[in-house]
């Protein structure tokens, strides 16, 4: 009885004395072989009870961790994204280090948001002297890069597709006018709504190659017809429903969301319409200075931007080619006493048009004699004239059609039986159109 009440006494006073339980502990973690044998001898040191020294020892196990134990890394892939993490590191204490530990692949992802915490444990060193060691534990909630938007990933992939062109591209597929004389034209070739990637109605397909070839065509036909004049400038119009689908993301869709079915990935369709473009302007500086209007339209708003910031870059030190890829929806080109607007569609009103025009183009708005704005996105042929400003005669407003194919949609609303075209027109420098050209696409 009096032994039991002597082991009270003692844990009590250990209890009430942090003074003395602090000196226990630092003798332990100073001398570790105490750990795990001679309590009653240490029990003795600090005339305390035997019980008291191996509960302390005890706890003092458990608390201490490893120092130099292996960190750990994992990298979780689920719907929303994924989840990397590192634990237990000396090493990895930024998002940067902990990137690099789980080899995350940039191109593919994004970082979200991350955490990163700090925790310090105690150990031994190789003299088994205690040691304090802070250790890290980061953490990054990564997201999938969208590929359209991924612009350094774009500018790679643009010189090892496109660099093989030049080699590839028939130069003798359009040949050059030999008739000469002072007068200069401007051919504008505009093949509006191509809709690369759409699905077509049964008996009226379209693929990724029936819209190259359509569009190909199309350019050797109009250059054909063109011949007669000496033409000194072409304006050649992109964009306005190039592309479908503005990306995949969460779901095929128009640059607003709405849904749509394509043939292929969004990013194969961006590549095939780059690619096509590319080898469009080559074929055509074959025959004079190409500039080129970058026209997004509501389909394809971001990627048609993107694709005009490919052909900047990738023509940049072409003298003989130049490309107008503003943020602008509306771009105009002036030549002579010309002034040739191109639009979308989907934006200004048409009668609010030439009001538009004259404010928006008013420096050289008294030096332009002819004005006209080119406009896709109905996907039909018809033109209008608007009274003007008395500096000009008038403002004529053309919808141009398309040379893409039906799909479901324009079926079950009964827009059917447009003839699929894209439309050339001869610009004098002096003296307006000359001439206005049609591709029709041959009925099968």
């Amino acid at each position: 009885m009096v032994l039991i009440m002597r082991m009270k006494n003692y844990l009590v006073m250990a209890k009430h004395n942090p003074e003395l339980t602090e000196k226990i502990k630092k003798y332990l973690l100073a001398n570790p072989e105490k750990l795990n044998a001679d309590y009653a001898q240490t029990a003795k040191l600090f005339d305390v009870n035997y019980e008291l020294i191996r509960g302390t020892a005890r706890r003092l196990r458990t608390a201490i961790k490893d120092p130099n134990k292996k960190e750990k890394t994992s990298f979780e892939e689920n719907k929303s994204g994924a989840i990397v993490t590192c634990e237990d590191s000396k090493r990895v204490k930024s998002l940067d280090d902990l990137l690099k530990a789980c080899k995350v692949d940039l191109d593919v992802w994004e970082v979200d948001k991350y955490d990163i915490g700090t925790y310090e444990v105690t150990g031994f060193d190789e003299h088994r002297k205690p040691i304090t060691v802070t250790m890290y534990r980061t953490k990054a909630w990564l997201k999938k890069i969208n590929p359209m938007l991924n612009i350094k990933k774009i500018r790679e992939e643009l010189v090892e597709d496109l660099v093989p062109l030049f080699d590839s591209v028939d130069k003798t597929a359009i040949y050059p006018s030999s008739f000469q004389e002072d007068d200069e034209h401007l051919l504008e070739i505009n093949a509006c709504d191509l809709h690369i990637g759409k699905i077509g109605i049964k008996g009226d397909d379209y693929s990724l190659k029936i819209a190259r070839e359509r569009m190909i065509s199309a350019l050797q036909h109009l250059v054909k017809r063109a011949s007669g004049f000496y033409i000194s400038q072409i304006l050649f119009v992109v964009g306005n429903d190039f592309l479908n689908s503005d990306g995949d993301w969460p779901v095929p869709s128009t640059t607003k969301g709405t849904p749509q079915f394509n043939t292929d990935k969004g990013i194969e369709m961006y590549r095939a319409g780059r690619k096509l473009i590319i080898e469009c302007v080559e074929m055509l500086s074959e025959i004079a200075p190409v500039h080129i209007d970058v026209i997004p339209g509501n389909h394809d708003r971001e990627s048609m931007m993107h694709i005009g910031d490919a052909l900047e870059m990738f023509y940049e030190r072409n003298e003989n080619i130049t490309v107008n890829n503003d943020l602008q929806m509306m771009k105009a080109y002036k030549f002579g006493k010309c002034l040739i607007v191109n639009d979308h569609g989907d934006g200004p009103k048409l009668n609010d048009l030439p009001g538009i025009v004259s404010q928006r183009y008013r420096d050289i708005w008294s030096n332009v004699r002819y004005v006209e704005v080119h406009r896709g996105h109905y996907h039909t042929n018809k033109a209008y004239k608007m009274q003007a400003v008395e500096e000009l005669n008038g403002l004529t407003v053309r919808n141009l059609s398309s040379m893409s194919a039906t799909d479901e949609w324009h079926d079950m609303k009964g827009y059917v039986g447009n003839i699929k075209r894209a439309s050339a027109f001869v610009w004098n420098k002096f003296n307006g159109v000359q001439a206005k050209l049609n591709y029709n696409v041959p009925i099968n």
